[in-house]
């Protein structure tokens, strides 16, 4: 019983299948070479380990094999019958070739595989599914805990990675608890605070610094960065974004995708799909790297070699090298999109536009971004200079959204121009300040 590998008279690699009493032959469209073999007799070790653990699926292996129309027309037994290990689950749910159970995107079912097989599969691999109760989840818990692992880690692993696992092994058809009692809140509950992480933006300061020096000592990279910080899109969609999805004419980005660990998928959310309004030194930064002859095709935003870029490398070799040689605080560079919003919300724009233009719910911009930003003297300040007398206008010592022409001689000190590297200023803006330019859709559109 069991998988091996054999060549054919005609010299093609083939598999010898002996399991349920039976007997096939299996061919492939690979020659007999060195390479081809290894990866055959890797696939033949994956096909052996299911037969013997009871859960081979010649089907799903083989749909045209010789056995096919066998198999087809046996009567398939009740699903719901089917047993299966963790450990044996694991193996089908985690085959990158051939996923099992619901969709999700490729990063979290790769963080999800992850989790599983550091911390549960030698726990309870050899525990089949249905019989899971609370007291495992208990003890993994504890165990977890004394390994060191972070509270949110463990929360992560057993109420995320693991109940997704135990949802698409319901979804293929084998036997699972019901999870409304297998995570019953009166004996399993969450370790750490269910509240979401206080947002974490670069200053403006913070920012400028970042730019200058991409402008300086990456200036391959420049454009995308400055990209990310102005127009609020998440890392993937400006790493998918290609020449054909910009309207410079228009100053329009149209986000139609997220590329995610090498791959195209879909956006996050419905709303995520939306059409991004470049502010002018925006379209001025995607101007100067706009080639002579676009593919349309192309990426707009590529490594030096032309490739399209890697987020996890970007992070690790670009973005904490830049953020190390600045001494800035280390955040991920996903931040850039809360600088935005909180730059957004600071100049006075509209929560509901700061939501279409960077495709989130106005409930998490009010619930995440909605808290003031002020220092206490800069509302001491406020408050102070505000008249104690009643006006048709906003109360005395809250804050007034102005035109930039009324804006005071103190206003443009403190909002004063951004001179950014590498950026030209068009006539028509000179007299303007760069956070009025940024600002201006904001309020008007």
């Amino acid at each position: 019983m069991g998988c091996t590998v054999r060549t054919n008279r005609h010299g093609y690699l083939a598999f010898r299948l002996r399991f349920d009493g039976r007997q096939s032959h299996e061919g492939t469209a690979l020659r007999d070479s060195p390479e081809n073999r290894e990866r055959v007799e890797d696939r033949a070790r994956v096909i052996d380990r299911e037969i013997r653990d009871g859960v081979f699926d010649y089907l799903r292996w083989f749909p045209n094999g010789n056995l096919a129309a066998v198999f087809c027309a046996q009567v398939v037994e009740a699903s719901t019958s089917r047993r299966i290990t963790v450990r044996a689950f694991f193996t089908l749910w985690a085959d990158p070739l051939r996923p099992v159970g619901t969709a999700v995107s490729r990063k979290w079912q790769t963080n999800r595989i992850s989790a599983i097989r550091k911390n549960v599969i030698g726990a309870l691999g050899q525990s089949f599914l249905d019989d899971l109760r609370p007291t495992h989840l208990l003890g993994l818990q504890r165990e977890l805990i004394e390994r060191g692992l972070a509270r949110n880690s463990v929360d992560n692993v057993v109420h995320s990675a693991l109940r997704s696992m135990l949802r698409a092994a319901r979804v293929a058809g084998y036997k699972v608890p019901d999870l409304r009692q297998l995570y019953d809140k009166d004996f399993v509950r969450r370790l750490a605070p269910t509240t979401s992480p206080d947002i974490d933006p670069y200053t403006t300061e913070e920012r400028n610094s970042i730019l200058g020096y991409f402008a300086k000592s990456r200036p391959h990279f420049y454009a995308f960065v400055f990209f990310r910080f102005w127009s609020g899109t998440r890392p993937g969609e400006a790493i998918g974004l290609r020449w054909a999805d910009l309207d410079l004419t228009r100053r329009l980005a149209r986000i139609r995708r997220s590329r995610v660990m090498g791959h195209d998928g879909e956006t996050k959310t419905r709303k995520s799909r939306r059409d991004v309004v470049l502010h002018d030194v925006v379209v001025d930064a995607l101007r100067a790297i706009v080639p002579l002859l676009p593919d349309h095709d192309g990426f707009v935003f590529t490594t030096p070699t032309g490739k399209p870029i890697d987020e996890v490398n970007f992070q690790s070799r670009e973005w904490r090298r830049a953020l190390a040689a600045l001494k800035i605080r280390p955040r991920p560079f996903y931040n850039t999109r809360h600088t935005y919003i909180s730059e957004m919300l600071d100049l006075g724009a509209r929560p509901l536009w700061v939501a279409k233009q960077t495709g989130t719910s106005l409930e998490m911009i009010e619930n995440h971004y909605g808290r003031p930003r002020d220092t206490a003297d800069e509302l001491d300040k406020l408050i102070g200079g505000q008249p104690n007398v009643k006006t048709k206008g906003n109360p005395g010592g809250t804050l007034s959204v102005r035109r930039p022409s009324e804006a005071s001689d103190e206003d443009a000190e403190t909002t004063k121009a951004l001179d950014l590297p590498g950026l030209s200023h068009r006539a028509g803006d000179r007299d303007r300040t760069g956070d009025v330019q940024l600002g201006k859709l904001a309020f008007y559109r």
